[in-house]
């Protein structure tokens, strides 16, 4: 086998398609449901790994080199040929299913879970499916190593080639102290939080790609909070913020497990994440259909009114 042969797997040959086909590096990004540095870096990979330049980059255009128009025709005929093989393997009729496990976020509102569940079972023929919560990057890796059939997951994300369905866009609240002055108003703007007192908020290296996603919306808003703490777990947050220790933006569903002492408030700014539906790599054709068609009943899971 050829030494580079060994270094090139196929997300690499997945992102220089989408590439070769945008001819736009943010374009195919968010098509692929990725940020640019990650997309970035897996084309330079493929490009080391071959030994030769597949684009022309300047700040101004993307373009195909000799090179490059040949891996496209030929890593295009390489990845059809690979997803039509899956499609045949799981066309085969599997062996009876008796559970499907997905992934729910921590915060989802699983009173809600019900009517997907019903549907999900209707449509696919399995008669348990059972929810397994989680945060987003915790669910992904159980979903990549086989432990979950699919779960829900926020974007920004790395999906790879998985594939998914969206389910909706989740607004987030203010949490602040139920004795802070601003507990009277009906709705805020993030600006109205910079004094008083810290903004509780996740640790960047824990999810660097979310945290950014995050404060570029803070940016747009003109959002910067003048003290900021790191958050700890969900309940540690939430007793903190009780105790007029700090405040934070969460999606809205956990307005609806606050404890007393916290008020949920709306925002006037535009703070959200967006909620898919990731199924599993290896899950069959026809359940990842039934799977996809019920996507839209998650909707008031992680997104109630």
């Amino acid at each position: 086998m050829n030494r580079a042969a060994r270094n090139i797997d196929l997300r690499q040959l997945r992102y220089f398609l989408a590439v070769a086909e945008e001819l736009n590096f943010r374009r195919a990004a968010e098509r692929l449901h990725v940020t640019q540095p990650p997309l970035s870096r897996q084309v330079a990979a493929l490009e080391e790994a071959l030994g030769c330049r597949l684009l022309a980059r300047n700040t101004r255009s993307t373009a195909l080199t000799p090179a490059g128009r040949v891996a496209q025709r030929e890593f295009g005929k390489l990845v059809r040929q690979f997803d039509a093989a899956l499609h045949a393997i799981g066309a085969v009729a599997p062996a009876a299913r008796e559970r499907l496990r997905i992934g729910a976020l921590w915060w989802s509102d699983l009173s809600r879970f019900g009517a997907f569940e019903t549907a999900l079972r209707r449509a696919s023929g399995v008669p348990l499916v059972e929810p397994v919560l989680g945060s987003s990057l915790a669910l992904l890796k159980q979903l990549q190593r086989g432990a979950l059939d699919a779960s829900v997951v926020v974007l920004p994300q790395e999906l790879g080639s998985l594939p998914s369905a969206p389910i909706a866009r989740v607004q987030h609240v203010a949490l602040i102290p139920a004795r802070h002055p601003l507990a009277r108003k009906r709705a805020l703007r993030l600006a109205a939080l910079v004094a008083g007192p810290p903004l509780l908020r996740f640790r960047r290296s824990e999810n660097p790609t979310l945290w950014d996603h995050f404060q570029r919306l803070y940016d747009a808003a003109g959002f910067r909070p003048a003290r900021e703490e790191p958050a700890q777990n969900a309940a540690a947050t939430l007793s903190q913020i009780a105790a007029g220790r700090g405040w934070t933006v969460m999606p809205a569903a956990t307005a609806r497990q606050c404890p007393s002492g916290v008020v949920a408030r709306p925002l006037r700014d535009a703070v959200y994440v967006d909620a898919v539906l990731v199924a599993a790599p290896r899950l069959e054709p026809a359940l990842q259909a039934a799977l996809f068609k019920c996507a839209g009943r998650l909707r008031a899971v992680v997104a109630p009114q």
